[in-house]
């Protein structure tokens, strides 16, 4: 009955001249601090008559049952049956160090060495501890690393690290400033650190709601997609017609 009311209620906005009601979001941290935080002015100023409330969470919220319209995450977490969009640059990862820490430390020269460091961990909202990812010349690498501190904050464990507490691996965005400064230090340069391409989601059993259709077109232009669709089941909004996810992603 709610959705059925919620769609009666968008097919009125839809007769507005403007897009107008609230639109709300659930999305992880990299991707409300790297791809949204630095769009929020722009969108609010040119939808006057929308209303944004966005829910910054690492877990897998259910957006049907948090009554969320739409959600972002990395693709292989996207629950199946969902319209997913591909948005944004790639966010590449980067493992680092304060000099304080590698002036106590053997640099790392290859992942495995990371298992003789002091790594900080960051632990999801499920429990899981997610092992470090690399890549070189397409040999893939994981890497079950160990620490003494685990964190479920980002902004906490990049703190630990400049205070040479231990090995961080963050996105490279993150960290760009503090390395710049000089006060992180990039490790591994020579290998490819895990990466994300994040999707915005939402049902698709349900009709668009004005002021998502009104987002997802402010998305495609404004952030671009580091690649064109494939022939998958996720969409590009680069392309006009999103697509369905057919499989389940892991917990």
């Amino acid at each position: 009955m709610l959705d059925d009311f919620d769609a009666v209620i968008d097919s009125i906005n839809a007769f507005r001249d403007k897009p107008a009601g609230l639109l709300r979001l659930t999305v992880p941290p990299p991707a409300a601090n790297l791809m949204l935080a630095p769009l929020l002015s722009r969108f609010l100023t040119q939808f006057p008559a929308i209303d944004l409330e966005i829910s910054v969470d690492a877990g897998l919220t259910d957006i049907v049952a948090g009554r969320f319209d739409a959600g972002i995450r990395p693709g292989e977490r996207v629950e199946r049956d969902m319209i997913a969009l591909r948005i944004g640059e790639e966010i590449r990862g980067v493992v680092v160090a304060a000099p304080d820490y590698l002036a106590r430390h053997e640099r790392p020269t290859t992942p495995r060495d990371l298992k003789t460091h002091n790594c900080i961990r960051f632990r999801f909202p499920s429990g899981v501890i997610a092992p470090w990812q690399f890549e070189k010349k397409g040999k893939q690498v994981e890497v079950a690393v160990e620490g003494r501190l685990t964190v479920n904050d980002l902004d906490l464990a990049t703190r630990a690290a400049l205070d040479g507490v231990g090995v961080l691996f963050t996105a490279l965005d993150f960290a760009a400033p503090e390395i710049k400064a000089g006060r992180l230090i990039p490790l591994l340069e020579d290998w490819r650190a895990g990466s994300a391409k994040f999707y915005l989601y939402y049902p698709s059993r349900r009709q668009v709601p004005v002021p998502l259709q009104a987002f997802i077109e402010f998305l495609r232009e404004n952030l671009r997609s580091g690649e064109p669709a494939s022939a998958s089941s996720r969409g590009s909004l680069q392309n006009k017609s999103p697509s369905r996810r057919s499989t389940r992603a892991p917990a």
